[in-house]
């Protein structure tokens, strides 16, 4: 068996076939052929059409409506609230709620014009409003004044009773010029060059001010188009506009969906799913809700017809974004022991011939993310150079991109990663030493605007997504026989393939004046990495056995392999 292991290291070097996709392919194609065939991408948009009508912000009616949806489709689909579930009930639900330490907020109308003409409406321009605006009392007519634009604002004017307007966020805006300077409203103007805005002119992403319940003020947002023709109506003297807010802010409380397919064997060890509710867009994140309900849906279709028996529990959480994640890990330290695997379904149906960018799978932390070369590459979310310590070796991120990757070959869809980079509810499960990734797209040029609708999604990326997502919590909670060696051979030859590539790049940079320890300490990062990766392999073979054996020859080849690397740094 070393030999055999060994031997799949050398030929992961010289052999062009991708013999990872090969190898991964050998067991996921039964999975495949089974979720792909049950996954229903029509009912998975029907929830997206839905959940994306609604402004969401946690609390508020188009929160609590889209997680209602939710409820109401899983008990369709045999779930049972699990305060009513038998003992052998495998499919249950629960609906969590928890006060809301602030107000929510509601928008209902809103309409801002210059003399006559109206430069944005609500019914076009749904972010235009700042989330925790207050409203007016009817059109109101103010005064505009303009005041720069980045940081440095010409605040030496009298701003009393005013909108104050500058090409910054109007948060940061608000809390600047409503306490100290009396404003009676902010109006702003950001846009990140990635969005367009000189080309989608009338975008604007949503954005929020400050709590203030005493001056109970109010914030808007203005388009690339507006914002010019706002700029040049001061200009020429024009400074009237009429401001008209129909909104709510109020108490009310938090609620999260809890699903669970639960384990023939094993139900306190799980594969958790998330996908947050709030945030008013249809790709963010009415997409990850409705990739998500149909999941579960399928899997119930497929528990029902005797098709699969997972022995781990599969967790199905809808919610606030990083909150219902991190209350479900931090709420209940045992439950906790047992979560195995996280995974963040985050903007997962672009279409991407509107959107631009790509699907992304956002690893967690590898030496990718310390030594960005090569195949890694920051979106333009931007990240952070991280550091050994914060090193997460796991086989879920080479697991993960196989399996995506044999979707992209078979169906002819591009499937890339990204390294770790945060934000999103995989965040939760990294912070508690849980392997959690985030599935996702970028760059998106539509991302946070109010241009993020429905006809931005593709029913056969949600497709692609939902059938890979499944298909790794199938796989990992059912745990068949020999499941531990090919992923470890799996592994394996991913680590060829990385460390076979970043000695490319050694070369190159020693070539162009590179320092050689610095290059050595890259490789030998990369091969410390998959030593421990190989390890964690463990918890899909407790019983050990001729595992054992593997892991440790596994470990040997890859060693050798690494010395032979090494020696060709000159």
């Amino acid at each position: 068996m070393k030999r055999f292991f060994s031997l799949i290291v050398v030929l992961a070097c010289l052999n062009s076939f991708s013999a990872q996709a090969y190898q991964i392919e050998q067991f996921t194609d039964p999975y495949y052929e089974l979720v792909n065939a049950e996954f229903d991408k029509e009912k998975a948009y029907k929830t997206i059409e839905f959940v994306e009508s609604h402004f969401r912000v946690v609390g508020n009616e188009g929160f609590n409506q889209g997680i209602q949806w939710v409820e109401m489709n899983l008990q369709k689909a045999g779930f049972v609230p699990e305060r009513l579930a038998k003992e052998d009930q495998r499919l249950i639900y629960r609906l969590e709620e928890k006060p809301l330490r602030n107000n929510t907020w509601q928008p209902y109308n809103a309409s801002l014009k210059l003399g006559d003409e109206e430069l944005l409406n609500f019914s076009t321009n749904r972010n235009m409003i700042a989330i925790n605006s207050y409203p007016t009392d009817g059109e109101q007519e103010y005064e505009v004044v303009y005041v720069g634009a980045g940081r440095n604002l010409n605040l030496d004017q009298d701003l009393k009773g005013k909108v104050v307007f500058a090409e910054r966020s109007v948060g940061s805006l608000f809390a600047i010029v409503v306490d100290k300077y009396g404003a009676a409203g902010v109006i702003g103007y950001s846009l990140p060059s990635y969005t367009k805005p000189e080309v989608n002119v009338n975008s604007i992403q949503f954005s929020a001010i400050p709590r203030d319940s005493v001056n109970k003020s109010f914030g808007l947002l203005l388009s690339y188009q507006a914002k010019e023709k706002l700029k040049a109506a001061i200009a020429a003297g024009n400074n009237k506009i009429k401001i008209n807010l129909d909104t709510k802010v109020y108490k009310s409380t938090e609620l999260t969906v809890v699903a669970e397919l639960r384990g023939s064997e094993l139900p306190d060890e799980r594969f958790v799913f998330s996908a947050h509710v709030q945030e008013p867009g249809a790709n963010d994140n009415a997409s990850g809700v409705g990739v998500l309900l149909e999941a579960a849906e399928t899997s119930a279709r497929l528990l029902e017809a005797g098709k699969i028996d997972p022995k781990r529990t599969i967790t199905y959480l809808f919610g606030d974004e990083i909150t219902s994640t991190r209350r479900f890990i931090q709420e209940d330290p045992e439950r906790a022991k047992g979560i195995k695997w996280g995974m963040s379904l985050d903007m997962v149906g672009e279409d991407t011939e509107k959107t631009g960018g790509t699907f992304l799978i956002e690893k967690m932390p590898d030496p990718g993310a310390i030594w960005i070369r090569g195949v890694e590459k920051h979106t333009e979310w931007g990240g952070r150079p991280l550091q050994k310590k914060d090193l997460k070796p796991h086989y879920f991120n080479d697991l993960t991109i196989g399996v995506f990757e044999s979707i992209g070959e078979k169906k002819d869809w591009k499937v890339n990663f990204n390294p770790f980079e945060g934000g999103s509810d995989h965040v939760p499960f990294l912070s508690a030493n849980i392997p959690g990734l985030l599935l996702w797209h970028f760059t998106d040029q539509f991302y946070h605007t109010d241009q993020d609708r429905l006809d931005k999604v593709s029913k056969e990326t949600l497709h692609n997504v939902g059938t890979g997502a499944l298909m790794i919590a199938l796989m990992l909670t059912e745990n068949k026989p020999m499941l531990a060696n090919r992923v470890l051979l799996a592994a394996s030859t991913a680590a060829t393939y990385r460390l076979q590539d970043e000695l490319r790049l050694s070369k190159e940079a020693l070539s162009n004046g590179g320092d050689r320890e610095k290059e050595v300490d890259i490789l030998s990062t990369w091969s410390d990495y998959y030593r421990q990766v190989f390890d964690t392999v463990n918890d899909l073979d407790p019983k050990g056995g001729m595992f054992k054996d593997n892991l440790e020859n596994t470990k040997d080849a890859l060693m050798g392999f690494t010395n032979l690397i090494l020696r060709q740094l000159k």
